[in-house]
């Protein structure tokens, strides 16, 4: 990557001192490396600079530009410029740009492209962010039936500069998807063969109001470099490529992280994000961790008149208080790791039966149960040696808390497994994005749940060895 402070230097003189240079200094550079050096030129510049460069030129420096920078040169250009710029990109592209500007200048400039060109953007603009169409693009290289290897590879040579993705090529009959053909595969084929006799006719039908993780999914798994979008009719609405799989996986992997740790997609945009936002995005999640958190002191008022009724249940209350952090953090870990397993457990699964569910179910039920004996084993020796180097002996009482403090540590690890893998289900089965069952909300629910056990079982067993 070039420092594009250097290329920026390097376009400002030309432009001043000897401009029919541009071109031969833009070659030199990858459009991504240069459309970051043009963010840096002043507004006389920009207007000067766009005005010597081809308008293909123009449409990839878009493409390559992040959309707040994109929506500060735009207010530079005129709209007649924008309109023809914007036309020449691709159309995923274009849709993503016009999105993301204000819905007064995306209006006004949508209103400037012809009939049929605004009618293709309208389309994919409709689509929901969640939807796969709303990401597939149209540059792509088609081969309507009959046709042999000599005609499609003579249509290739004097076509392939007008599409973007030509690797795969869609093969189609009467307007309808049939099947496609690798661009390797035409080349090695002999001259006189039908495209009908070499094309590959399974493809997975993928339609353009599938969610885009169900799509993520099924490209990784057929491990194609694009995927054909068609309609109900098997028309070809688009294609979804590998780019695009890139840019949908961040997309998802920053949608589930905010929404499992209950804040919104904005605030993890410095650029987007402001006050008013910020708390008005938390503080829904807050309140409700807040009301749960209650339940937590409920608990504990609960049990106050047994905890401080005698010197021995004050000495009591001290000791448990000692090993609760330790308790319910542990309890918190255990639930969001079962959560995490089972969110992904879902979207990598779509289709998903009783059978499968008990199954899945059954393991973290298993692995809640070792991992509770396992780490309760541990907090048993763990309180016995810190007693026994702070003490210098183990009498009988401390040695039956550190039963107890074990026991209530299995029982708070298998219930928080449990309930971090039900909440998921139980929200998946609601229709509702498991990724909302966030860390905060399981860890809270873990603490009243570790609360209640530690303090029924500690008091009910303890209590009267301290009296």
């Amino acid at each position: 990557m070039e420092n594009p402070k250097v290329i920026y230097l390097e376009i400002r003189d030309l432009i001043k001192q000897n401009p029919d240079n541009l071109i031969d200094l833009l070659e030199e550079y990858h459009f991504y490396d240069i459309s970051q050096a043009v963010t840096l030129l002043e507004p006389s510049e920009i207007k000067v600079f766009f005005s010597l460069i081809p308008l293909d030129y123009q449409a990839s420096i878009f493409e390559y530009m992040e959309e707040d920078d994109s929506e500060d040169l735009i207010e530079y250009l005129p709209d007649e410029l924008l309109v023809k710029i914007i036309d020449n990109m691709d159309i995923d592209e274009a849709v993503d740009l016009l999105k993301y500007l204000d819905d007064s200048v995306g209006i006004k400039l949508l209103n400037k492209f012809p009939q049929k060109k605004r009618k293709e953007l309208i389309k994919i603009m409709a689509y929901k962010e969640s939807q796969i169409g709303a990401f597939m693009t149209d540059s792509f290289f088609t081969i309507e039936l009959p046709m042999t290897v000599k005609d499609t590879m003579r249509k290739v040579t004097d076509e392939a500069y007008k599409v973007e993705y030509i690797s795969i090529l869609y093969v189609t009959k009467e307007h309808k998807l049939v099947g496609y053909l690798k661009l390797k595969d035409l080349i090695v084929a002999r001259a006189n063969e039908s495209i009908e006799d070499i094309m590959e006719t399974r493809f997975p039908e993928v339609y353009p109001t599938e969610d885009k993780e169900k799509v993520l999914t099924i490209m990784n798994e057929t491990n194609e470099s694009s995927l054909p979008i068609i309609d109900t009719n098997y028309h070809l609405q688009g294609i979804i490529t590998h780019d695009d799989l890139m840019d949908i996986a961040q997309l998802v992997e920053e949608e589930d992280y905010t929404k499992f740790a209950a804040i919104s997609q904005e605030e993890v945009d410095l650029e987007a994000a402001n006050l008013k936002a910020s708390v008005k995005s938390r503080l829904p999640w807050l309140t409700i961790l807040l009301g749960l958190s209650m339940v937590t002191s409920i608990i504990l008022s609960l049990f106050q008149r047994q905890l401080t009724g005698s010197d021995g249940a004050i000495l009591l209350a001290a000791k448990l208080a000692v090993y609760l952090p330790l308790i319910q953090g542990m309890a918190g870990n255990t639930g969001t790791q079962s959560l995490a397993v089972m969110i992904r457990y879902l979207t990598k699964n779509d289709d998903l039966d009783n059978k499968d569910i008990k199954k899945h179910l059954l393991r973290e039920i298993k692995t809640g149960f070792f991992n509770g004996l396992i780490i309760g084993v541990l907090v048993f020796i763990m309180i016995n040696l810190t007693t026994y180097i702070i003490v210098g002996n183990i009498v009988n009482r401390d040695l039956i808390y550190a039963i107890v403090a074990s026991m209530s540590i299995f029982i708070a690890l298998n219930l928080s497994t449990i309930l971090g893998a039900v909440i998921p289900l139980m929200m998946n089965k609601l229709h509702i994005d498991p990724a909302v069952a966030s860390g905060p909300f399981i860890t809270t629910v873990s603490d009243v749940i570790t609360m209640t056990v530690y303090y029924a079982v500690s008091l009910s067993i303890l209590l009267p060895l301290f009296i």
